[in-house]
């Protein structure tokens, strides 16, 4: 089976979509506005960073989503989907879904993969009539969510897929994140997005021998 897969935020969206999506559902909460201007705090942000490279947990996320508990399905649902089609849909990047369209045309399996809300990735995989996605699943109950992951998909992509699809005969690789150079690693072919200079440097310091820099800023 020939697989391509593509990361979402920062690659195929200029925007990190879970904090995106949570600025427009939250645009006229005062408490999550003031979190987010503490989490912008560059203290606050190193933290967050030292925090998340030793112990793998991004604690601003975690605090972010915990603003959506007692929240309805169906109000978040229909939010998520106007988010999706009137605001995401601003901030496509053309040159990944060139990329999509191209391996669609060769007749590849698309699949989305991404740590984002699967509220959110559901509505962007029927966008652009992808094949198969896998997002983080946010915890239900009485329909309602409680403000935590019921799984989270941020840095489980590479078993994810090998789970779900373990006979791959070719597999493409699209993402701007560092987290996923393993799954990278594994591809036939990748393609790193390179949004900032910063992420130029990684690639180029990895020396993947599969991997194609896309070098996206001052463009």
């Amino acid at each position: 089976m020939k697989i391509a897969v593509f990361d979402v935020c920062g690659t195929i969206y200029d925007a990190n979509t879970t904090f995106d999506f949570l600025d427009y559902y939250f645009k006229d909460n005062d408490k999550y506005n003031n979190f987010t201007k503490l989490r912008k705090v560059f203290l606050v942000k190193v933290s967050n960073y030292i925090f998340y490279k030793y112990f793998k947990k991004d604690i601003t996320r975690l605090i972010a989503t915990s603003f959506l508990k007692n929240e309805p399905i169906e109000k978040v649902q229909k939010s998520a989907k106007q988010y999706v089609n009137n605001i995401l849909s601003n901030k496509i990047k053309k040159q990944t879904i060139n990329l999509m369209k191209t391996y669609k045309n060769k007749g590849f399996h698309i699949i989305l993969m991404s740590g984002s809300y699967n509220v959110l990735i559901e509505h962007i995989q029927a966008y652009f009539d992808t094949d198969d996605y896998f997002a983080s699943k946010l915890e239900i109950k009485n329909s309602k969510y409680t403000g935590k992951y019921k799984y989270d998909q941020l840095l489980n992509k590479k078993d994810t897929l090998q789970e779900y699809y373990p006979n791959i005969d070719e597999l493409i690789v699209v993402s701007d994140n560092r987290t996923d150079y393993e799954l990278m690693k594994f591809a036939t072919k990748s393609y790193a997005i390179c949004n900032k200079e910063k992420q130029k440097k990684f690639w180029e310091t990895k020396k993947l021998s599969n991997n194609e820099l896309l070098v996206l800023f001052n463009v």
